[in-house]
């Protein structure tokens, strides 16, 4: 005897604030994928996340890279320092700091914070599973940033009600409909309604782009 099993994907839904819109995009990311989340070359700072396996599992790993020589892994239990030769555990509330890099871990934040750049990873207890979601507080003066966290916010106008809902996403239209999405930035998730439609079409660039090999 012979039994099919069907496998569900994996989904990961983002929001993209909108400009000027009362309500957001919002797009599906599949899989536990690795993401760019920030980069700027100029100060050799970058920002990497795995996405959880389960769906809707936020990230479970964040790296923060400063140079060649500083590493921070933020993991759901513990944070990893790596400055230079010397590698350090914190599994605690404290305040670390390894050359430029400051994380200050309290009990469901993180703040990180070089030259410039403030970041906050909240962690949410996801019905029993921790997960981690950053928020970019506050952007290096360098305006030459990649990754997810530096996407602008979308600027769309509604184009067709029917047979199928069509939003001009700056000047390419596209297919939407209407969903939920939840808003992990804050504190205290937040369910609100979205438009739904393509990666692609939310972030006006190929999702690859944002896709990574190694965090």
């Amino acid at each position: 005897m012979c039994t099919s099993v069907s496998l569900v994907p994996v989904l990961h839904r983002f929001l993209l604030k909108a400009e000027n819109q009362t309500v957001p995009l919002c797009f599906d990311v599949s899989g536990p994928v690795r993401l760019k989340l920030l980069h700027y070359p100029s100060r050799e700072l970058s920002v990497n996340g795995e996405l959880d396996s389960v769906t809707n599992g936020g990230f479970s790993r964040i790296f923060i890279h400063v140079k060649d020589s500083q590493h921070v892994e933020i993991d759901t239990n513990w944070v990893t320092v790596r400055d230079g030769q010397t590698v350090t555990y914190y599994t605690g509330q404290d305040r670390i700091t390894a050359g430029s890099v400051t994380v200050i871990v309290r009990n469901n934040e993180i703040d990180v914070a070089t030259g410039d750049m403030r970041m906050v990873i909240i962690v949410h207890e996801n019905n029993g599973p921790k997960i981690l979601w950053p928020v970019l507080r506050q952007r290096p003066s360098d305006n030459n940033a990649e990754g997810l966290l530096a996407v602008e916010a979308a600027v769309y106008e509604e184009v067709q009600q029917a047979p199928v809902r069509k939003l001009k996403i700056k000047n390419q239209e596209a297919d939407v409909t209407g969903e939920m999405v939840v808003d992990y930035s804050f504190a205290s998730p937040v369910t609100m309604n979205c438009w739904l439609t393509s990666a692609d079409s939310a972030l006006q660039r190929p999702l690859f782009q944002f896709v990574i090999t190694q965090l």
